[in-house]
């Protein structure tokens, strides 16, 4: 007999008229997907009547998300939550902790009561399941992140015809561009991302800019014009200090471009996985030599998987946890 069509809602995300980076790109490349099998899949935000469904998914779970969840009415159903944590190295134990603090509007103490609410907890690397388990959750399962087929694009205006070391994703603190751009005078650099930060941190990093060989394309928007800049790209270089799983290196490794990033626990892995393709550097001043370490050679296209790949796993995942 024929299994009737899941139906799926998830929640999370930053509306797109405010902003949104990876986990929104997370959300809709998830929606689409599952959309693609067959599964009746919505965002619960974006209904304006009520609609039934078998499971509900969490992308994120940060205060919005467990506000929305602690009104949760209607519609009893199993929960699902992907939390992708950002936690810095050496801060699991200080995260296990302030968790504990017992107010429910404080965002750790929500994101551990939600976690701990859940019918399946899904982390994208094994690390992240390991701290899952240690905040409370009942069952965890690992499905990574996916890359999606981007149409055939022209490099943005602006890119350099010569070689160029990339720098992808919002340029904030966190990422640390401003530093990796003056670590690398004389190189040929190109960064795309919106500013996310204070009038001083903006200054200071245009200062860097100025300052060495960079372009700052700002925010592009096209997938396939990021695909052209991955395509040209000596590396993408992504020294995030604190990181779940990166789509940007996701998308560059599908390109069979190198990457070097930060010893992030989420970045050991893809380097168990990806030994040829995957650089690990401690920071902005150890790129020069990692690059070196890269050097000209030609590298076969990993096989990296597809958003497709991941719906696949999440509807199995789906239906071990419904009776429908």
């Amino acid at each position: 007999m024929t299994e009737a069509p899941l139906r799926v809602a998830l929640v999370g995300g930053v509306p797109p008229t405010l902003g949104g980076g990876g986990l929104e790109t997370q959300l809709e490349q998830t929606l689409a997907a599952l959309q693609r099998r067959g599964v009746e899949a919505f965002h619960v935000g974006r209904e304006a009547a009520p609609r039934p469904f078998d499971v509900l998914h969490a992308i994120g779970a940060e205060p919005d998300v467990c506000q929305w969840l602690d009104h949760w009415r209607r519609n009893p159903a199993p929960l699902v939550v992907s939390p992708v944590l950002v936690v810095p190295p050496g801060r699991e134990r200080l995260e296990l902790a302030v968790a504990r603090v017992p107010l429910r509007s404080y965002g750790p103490h929500a994101r551990a009561r939600l976690v701990r609410r859940s019918d399946l907890a899904i982390a994208q690397t094994r690390h992240e399941r390991d701290l899952l388990r240690r905040l409370g959750a009942r069952r965890v399962t690992v499905i990574p992140n996916g890359v999606a087929p981007a149409p055939a694009a022209p490099a943005p205006d602006g890119t350099p015809a010569t070689p160029y070391v990339l720098l992808l994703g919002t340029v904030n603190a966190r990422k640390r561009q401003a530093q990796t751009v003056a670590a690398l005078p004389g190189i040929e650099i190109v960064v795309a991302g919106g500013f996310d930060g204070t009038p001083q941190e903006r200054a200071a990093f245009e200062q860097a800019v100025a300052a060495s060989r960079a372009t700052w394309l700002g925010e592009v928007a096209d997938p396939g014009a990021v695909r052209a800049l991955l395509r040209g790209a000596r590396a993408l270089v992504h020294l995030s200090s604190a990181e779940g799983q990166s789509l940007a290196v996701l998308e560059a490794l599908s390109e069979g471009t190198p990457v070097i990033v930060s010893p992030l626990p989420a970045n050991r892995e893809l380097r168990e996985r990806y030994p040829e393709h995957v650089v690990l550097a401690d920071g902005p001043d150890a790129v020069p030599a990692a690059l070196a370490a890269l050097g000209d050679v030609e590298r076969a296209t990993p096989d990296v998987p597809t958003w497709d790949d991941v719906a696949a796993e999440l509807e199995t995942a789906y239906r071990g946890i419904t009776p429908r």
